[in-house]
This record gives structure tokens, sequence and C-alpha cells, in this order.
């Protein structure tokens, strides 16, 4: 296959609200992906980061074909797939699956675990019951559970075992792509590494994308080939793991990323904070999104969109002061309004 695995250009979603405005004039639509553009190649991993409200679970939900793209492409191995249907949609499915954030309600509590697992090769409907049985076994081995574990229900099991099932169904069709939607969060911290390391563990041996949707920075930076940071419907900037992370160029990027814990206990950091609110995805601000917040919005910031430009290190950046101002190294902490 020539070209990426995922292709996505120009993504949108844009929500009607349910209440009725037919009486006070045109309704208003929510911009939750406005514009989103952004591939990943086999066996790579594309993180998406922002503040709540940004547009990734949105995104995610796209990409999963549980919503319609009001526009754009999503483009799966060479093909485009944001209208199919049918046969056509269900062998997508196959193909891209999803692991989510509560394995605490991502599994059906009335279903022995070897019945989750297998329920999409059941449905699938290719396969013996000797084959399926067999598919589960090696599944539950291939995430580090035994299997004679499958008479037990998922309330017998611990978060991080839950998570490992929920890992064995997502494989369960042999699937190339995975959208990881904060699969570690609702975990205790001293699980989540080793819940990360089967992840990267089970890419290598099986060749898989995966698509991370994360509030932690840290998880990100280690887990992905690509970042791409969302504010309020658009990807602000991209580029590589290491670039983003040790070098980001968009003011909303710096912020979100140094206010991660320094590397060193003695690393010290300034402090920048972002004044205001998130502004509403029913009305966002003209020019560029973030102007209302940036400590160094310009007259032209709040008047013209800034386009995404290659970046310095990798990648692209939607600012009109980047590359070139922003590579002089201005750093600091951020905290992040709530």
């Amino acid at each position: 296959m020539n070209g990426p695995l995922l292709d996505v250009r120009d993504l949108k979603k844009h929500f009607a609200p349910r209440t009725s405005w037919a009486l006070i004039g045109p309704a208003p639509v929510v911009r939750a992906v406005d514009g989103v553009s952004f591939h990943v190649a086999e066996g790579e991993t594309l993180g998406l980061v922002g503040e709540s409200g940004c547009g990734k679970t949105t995104t995610a939900r796209l990409l999963l074909r549980l919503e319609q793209p009001s526009g754009g492409h999503i483009m799966f191995a060479g093909a485009p797939v944001e209208a199919a249907t049918g046969a056509r949609l269900r062998q997508y499915r196959t193909q891209v699956q999803a692991v989510f954030q509560d394995p605490y309600g991502s599994l059906s509590p009335r279903m022995r675990v070897r019945d989750i697992v297998a329920e999409p090769i059941e449905v699938a409907g290719q396969f013996s019951r000797k084959q399926v049985d067999e598919r589960v076994q090696e599944l539950m081995a291939l995430v580090g559970l035994s299997p004679r574990m499958g008479s037990r229900y998922p309330h017998e099991f611990s978060g991080g075992q839950r998570q490992r099932i929920a890992i064995a169904r997502g494989l369960a069709l042999q699937p190339r792509l995975i959208v990881l939607d904060e699969p570690v969060s609702a975990l205790d911290v001293s699980i989540r590494a080793q819940i990360l390391n089967l992840l990267q563990d089970l890419q290598e041996r099986l060749q898989l994308s995966y698509v991370l949707i994360s509030h932690d920075l840290d998880v990100v930076a280690h887990m992905c080939t690509t970042i791409a940071v969302m504010y309020l419907g658009k990807i602000v900037e991209m580029g590589p793991s290491k670039r983003i992370r040790d070098a980001p160029q968009h003011p909303y990027t710096q912020a979100l990323f140094s206010a991660r814990l320094p590397a060193h206990p003695s690393g010290q950091r300034q402090r920048i904070r972002l004044s205001g609110e998130v502004p509403s995805p029913f009305d966002p601000p003209s020019g560029c999104r973030f102007h209302t917040r940036c400590p160094m919005v310009m007259p032209i910031c709040r008047q013209v969109e800034p386009p995404f430009a290659a970046a310095a290190g990798g990648g692209g950046v939607a600012c009109h002061l980047a590359p070139a101002a922003l590579q002089q190294g201005q750093r600091g902490e951020a905290v992040l309004s709530d």
C-alpha cells in the first residue's frame, strides 16, 4: 500500500442544538470539529491532545464512524470511508477498533469474559465454535491473562485486568488501527505503565497503528510518533513527538507542555497563566481562535485566521508568530484555567 494507512482531510462535525430556534432566528451550530487534517502511517501512533471540549473525542467518534461527518474525507488504506454504508462500513469497522477510557463501564457485567472477547468474532460469522474458542484463548494469553479466567465475570477482575480484557476484545478481528480513548486515565498510577507497555508490545508485534487521545501529556510524549494539538475544533500544531515536547512553537502548545513536571527535580520553569475561558464553539472568535487567551496576541490575530504552515523540526503550526518568533525559546510552565 502506498501512502498512509489513515488519511484525514478537512474533517468537520457541526452539531445543531436540540432546542428550536425557529422563532428567534437561524439556529446556531456547534463547530465541534472544524477542518481537521492528519494522517497515520502503518505501525505509528498519533496523539490528539488539548483541553476538554477541544474536539478530540468527537474526532475519535468520526474515525470510528459512530458519528457521520458534516464534511471532509476519511481515507483508510487508500479508500474513502466517510460515507460508507452496509457491507463496506462493516468491513471498515473490523479494521478499525477502539479501547475506551473506563474498563468498568465498557464491559457488560452480565457476560462472562470469554463471551465478551468472543462476541466480535461471532458477529463476524466466519468461524466455527472451535475456532472462536481457540481465538479467545489466544487473545487472552496475548494480553497477559490466563485463558482459564474466561469463565469469570468482569467484576471479578481488577481495573488493569479489565482493560486487558477490553484490549483483547479490540484485537479480536485483527484490526489494523485502534483508537485509544484515554486508555489509562481510569487506572491506578501503578497499573498505567503496565498497560502502556502492553500496548507498545502489541503494536510492535502486530504492526498496529494507534490514534491516542489523552489528557496525560507524559503518556502522549512517551507513546506517540506524532502529536496533534487541538483547540476549539482545530489543530493548531502538529509534529514529531520529540519536537512538540521539547520545542513547541504555538503559544497554546507551549502552555500545555510546559505544565508538565520538569524532567529533573531541580528543574525550574517560569509560570505562564492563560487567562479567560475557552470560547463557546457556538460562536468561535474571528481570526485565530486562541487570540482571546494568548499572551502574545497581535492585532492581526483578531482578524485573520493564521495558515497552517510548515514548522522547524517537522510538522506544522497555525500561528502568525511562528516559526521565527517562537523559535527563540520563550518557554514556561502554564496553569490552564478550568
